[in-house]
């Protein structure tokens, strides 16, 4: 952060600021030291600028605990480039968990950000936590200066008989995404059979729930070197080419991937290939009743210790309360984030669109 700090009121600072807005800022920075208090780390208020930096309008440090700062920084300016989480929970309208940050001072930092909306759900600020992890990092770096001191001391472990547990691996995988694909393909011919058009959306959204899962096995044949991880690029983008084969009759909607790559357990792909499959189809099969084209974007927002991935379109929205009991859907979502994922699941939905987020342990 830079610039300068005085004891005045920042958020009459702000160029534009509605007097409800300013209200509910107000009432936000009441709680603040609260916050500080209960969480023993620094709390934030920042109000977005233009699309790369934001005013840091209050600040507030642990009254008992140690503060990253020798002192109050409102009236500072925070910049995209030193505090991304900031920025992408101003984008995206929600919060964002776990990403690092830089103080005006070098100090290393992980920041949770939560947007602060106004009455008619417009972001006007964002609440802030920083940790201070500079010790952390140190500390890790050592770690990983021993941990390749002593693999470079040790002889090489791979055998032919490792060699050969490798190939026989990469059968069990082939063999598995093999079978799945001719249930794939069964229920396709099922779905071409059917008369009637519910029971062939149904048996189509099967489809898709299983060429999902197939994609890991594929991934773990040929893209992965260790068959212990998936790159979630190679996984989206495999997951990108099968649904769009779901585009409705006379829809042009662009399935387009942003964001960060990260390594996922076959475990963990196969939870997070569920969801996204879930989220896209739902986007493509209901998002869009009188629109004839739009863009559906899955962005991945790579973390220390929580990763967070969006799905976002920009249809005619839906209200989550009114979503019919039994939907298998938005159940297998919830279920699979919660049981499988061990993670918070976040619906915002308008008229304008709407944007699911779900975040995951980084293990």
């Amino acid at each position: 952060m830079t610039g300068a700090q005085n004891k005045r009121d920042w958020i009459a600072a702000i160029p534009e600021l509605a007097a409800e807005d300013a209200a509910v800022l107000r009432r936000t920075c009441a709680q603040m030291q609260y916050m500080a208090d209960l969480c023993n780390n620094d709390i934030f208020l920042d109000c977005p600028l233009s699309e790369d930096k934001a005013l840091v309008v209050a600040h507030a440090g642990p009254s008992s605990g140690a503060s990253v700062y020798g002192r109050d920084v409102s009236g500072e300016i925070a910049t995209i480039d030193k505090e991304p989480a900031v920025f992408r929970a101003i984008a995206e309208a929600i919060p964002i968990c776990d990403i690092k940050a830089e103080t005006q001072e070098g100090r290393q930092v992980r920041q949770n950000a939560c947007p602060v909306m106004a009455d008619d759900g417009r972001v006007i600020g964002v609440l802030i936590r920083e940790k201070d992890i500079s010790e952390d990092i140190v500390r890790d770096e050592k770690y990983e200066q021993l941990a390749k001191l002593h693999a470079e001391n040790q002889p090489a472990l791979r055998t032919e008989d490792t060699a050969g547990e490798s190939v026989a691996m990469r059968e069990v995988h082939h063999r598995v995404k093999n079978n799945l694909q001719i249930v794939a393909s069964m229920l396709n011919l099922q779905a071409r059979a059917a008369e009637d058009e519910t029971l062939k959306d149904i048996l189509k959204e099967n489809v898709g729930r299983v060429q999902s899962i197939a994609s890991i096995h594929d991934i773990l044949t040929h893209d992965a070197d260790d068959m212990r991880s998936v790159d979630s690029s190679v996984l989206l983008e495999r997951l990108r080419s099968n649904l769009t084969a779901l585009m409705p009759a006379g829809k042009s909607i662009d399935i387009v991937l942003e964001g960060d790559s990260i390594s996922l357990d076959p475990e963990t792909a196969t939870a997070v290939a569920l969801v996204v499959n879930e989220l896209v189809t739902n986007a493509l099969r209901h998002g869009y009743p009188e629109k004839s084209s739009g863009t559906v974007a899955i962005s991945v927002c790579k973390g220390a210790l929580i990763h967070t991935i969006i799905v976002s379109d920009d249809g005619c929205g839906f209200d989550p309360s009114q979503v019919r009991e039994g939907s298998l859907g938005l159940f297998l979502v919830r279920a699979t984030v919660q049981d499988k994922l061990k993670g918070k699941l976040h619906i915002a939905s308008s008229p304008e669109g709407t944007k699911v987020s779900f975040d995951f342990k980084n293990e």
